[in-house]
């Protein structure tokens, strides 16, 4: 037996010495310590590019090798560790299955699915680790995918590990909510990844003058000034191979093109990088590996590239080590929190390289804030005290008058427990099907026949028109709702600037996402998690579901950073919905039928469950 389990650890240490970093495999070995000290749960900071996915594969190996000799020669023992995907984004699940396959103990998922892979992948044991991927998204009080872990973790695998991993842990960590990945239960500990000598961060750049501060007036890359004729003049004086990459709101991706062709570049020379955007051709569009088969085909003739992306650009791609050395310079036009700039052109630019000369145009307040939250977690690493952490995080946004970070939520000074009021929501019913329209606000009518001939969906959008167009709208409104007994069979949700996207799975970008997804792939999805009703609501008196993005929409958050959604956000929802562009979309869901199986097992669950009040501080 001895000998049949040397040969299983054999092989597992040579997946890693041919797979990983020695880097990557001391934060493994670190997060282990902490396991093997009482915590339940790790937070692995790791910096842009430095190698999540080493540290996620070292992770899983190091699971297997702790195995005992029994253990490891057992085939169904095998598969004991599950890693998440948080985002909702198959390209990204494909990438980390890629990634992950020479480990072959370890099982790739998504927060979607994650149920369906613990069905099928562990029927003859549960998972001893869970390793969650961008666990930045779990900072909210709404986090319903993060609170059905916590769920399982407590009550049905209590001695099952988890380990976070994410570039920009900031909002998780903030966060001291019920739903944080701060569980007191849980003893949480910190890792900060210490990467070798060869990483080239956002710190480094920082400290080798390769970043160029943008004002916010200064941004735009369709507006003249002295910064963009620079950027333009760095990328022609280039005397080799090389690219540039270019990030522009949706809308403005044609423009951006149209003042690089005025400025003496080749059309041969741009790639427009994205899909249905507006006055490009499909013909002119590129995908990212469209993109990087033509920088392929240009470095043979030592030619240059430039890319131009848009808001809705993944992330999470690697260009790899050649692209990087070869980079010229970036620029950033949007205008967001912290977490949204550092994993945008200057994230992708971070990795183990040694480009010092690729010059970076973006916001300076928000790259220093960065540099200064993570000088704080390496210097408070291998703790599971965060004692301060909220204050040291309002300090730096202070500081440096960063108004775009998303901080999560906390809990209120003084905690009451009180007994939900809820509605008894156990009657559950499935979602019959989704309808994307544009609003036309502008038109007198409009004739939503050609896009569905429900009676039901017809009516719900009639009375949606009719809200936004009284009193001679449209107009910019706050508090909007659907009054009346008419019209209860609604539930509609108004989307402004506040909560279109504070990217987190519970807000309104990500939901739609998510379901549509769902749906689109034919999966089953309970209305009621859809409809998510609040107090004094239930899913049984409601036909549909509404959400309403408009920039007419405007929040009741004097100070909140967007309080209505703009042209930008809009590209961006068209696009990701597949719809054409409007000031106004509206996102309908119809109930389908009625599931007694379902409802009678909630029903035999239900239970008085104690909430807790929450005080959500985000300035979004």
């Amino acid at each position: 037996m001895t000998n049949i389990a040397n040969k299983h650890r054999d092989a597992i240490a040579k997946v890693l010495s041919q797979n990983t970093f020695e880097h990557q495999r001391k934060a493994a070995h670190r997060a282990f310590t902490h396991f093997d000290k009482d915590s339940r749960a790790v937070v692995i900071a790791a910096e842009m590019q430095s190698g999540k996915s080493g540290i996620a594969l070292a992770l899983s190996g190091l699971q297997r090798q702790k195995l005992n000799d029994i253990a490891i020669c057992d085939r169904k023992q095998l598969k004991d560790t599950l890693y998440l995907v948080t985002m909702a984004d198959l390209s990204l699940l494909e990438q980390a299955k890629q990634d992950l396959a020479s480990c072959n103990n370890v099982v790739v998922s998504n927060f979607t699915n994650y149920a369906s892979a613990l069905a099928s992948h562990f029927k003859h044991q549960p998972p001893k680790l869970i390793i969650i991927d961008e666990c930045h998204y779990g900072g909210s009080s709404e986090a319903v995918r993060y609170s059905k872990i916590f769920e399982y973790l407590e009550k049905e695998n209590t001695l099952c590990k988890v380990a976070f991993i994410s570039a920009t842990p900031f909002s998780a960590l903030y966060s001291a909510g019920s739903d944080s990945i701060l569980r007191h239960n849980f003893k949480t500990s910190l890792v900060f990844h210490e990467t070798s000598s060869e990483y080239h961060g956002i710190r480094e750049m920082h400290r080798n003058n390769q970043i160029v501060k943008l004002a916010e007036d200064q941004r735009s890359f369709c507006d003249d000034s002295l910064l963009r004729r620079r950027f333009i003049r760095q990328f022609k004086e280039h005397d080799s191979s090389g690219w540039s990459l270019i990030r522009v709101p949706s809308s403005q991706a044609k423009i951006a093109k149209n003042i690089l062709l005025e400025n003496g570049i080749a059309e041969e020379q741009i790639i427009i990088i994205g899909q249905k955007l507006v006055g490009v051709d499909e013909a002119d569009l590129a995908s990212i590996d469209d993109f990087k088969r033509e920088y392929q085909t240009a470095a043979m003739f030592d030619d240059k590239l430039i890319a131009i992306t848009v808001a809705g650009f993944r992330a999470g791609i690697n260009f790899g080590h050649e692209m990087k050395n070869t980079l010229i310079n970036t620029w950033d036009s949007t205008i967001a929190n912290i977490a949204a700039i550092v994993q945008a052109n200057i994230g992708r630019a971070c990795g183990y390289h040694t480009n010092t000369n690729a010059k970076h145009y973006t916001n300076l307040d928000a790259i220093k804030a960065y540099s200064d939250l993570l000088n704080h977690l390496e210097s408070n690493s291998d703790t599971n005290n965060f004692d301060g952490l909220q204050q040291v995080f309002e300090d730096i946004c202070i500081k440096y008058e960063v108004r775009g970070f998303d901080r999560g939520t906390t809990i209120a000074p003084q905690v009451e427990y009180k007994v939900s009021k809820k509605k008894d929501d156990s009657q559950t019913y499935f979602t019959d099907s989704f309808l994307v329209v544009p609003g036309k606000l502008k038109q007198t009518e409009y004739d939503y026949s050609q896009h569905t001939q429900n009676p039901i969906l017809l009516a719900a959008i009639k009375l949606i028109r009719a809200e936004l167009l009284k009193d001679d709208g449209p107009h910019r409104k706050q508090g909007r709702a659907l009054k009346g007994e008419h019209q209860n069979w609604i539930k509609a949700q108004w989307v402004n600037g506040v909560t279109y996207d504070d990217h987190t799975p519970s807000c309104a970008k990500s939901r739609a996402i998510e379901f549509t997804s769902q749906l689109t792939q034919n999966e089953t999805v309970e209305f009621n998690k859809i409809v998510n009703p609040g107090g004094g609501e239930a899913t049984e008196d409601k036909q549909v579901m509404a959400c309403i993005f408009s920039m007419y929409n405007l929040s009741k958050k004097m100070d909140a950073f967007k309080r209505s959604m703009d042209e930008e956000d809009m590209e961006d929802l068209c696009q990701l919905l597949n719809s054409e562009f409007d000031d106004t979309v509206i996102l309908l869901y119809l109930r389908g039928s009625y599931s007694s199986e379902i409802t009678s097992i909630k029903q035999e669950e239900s239970s008085q469950i104690a909430s807790t009040k929450i005080r959500n501080n985000s300035i979004f």
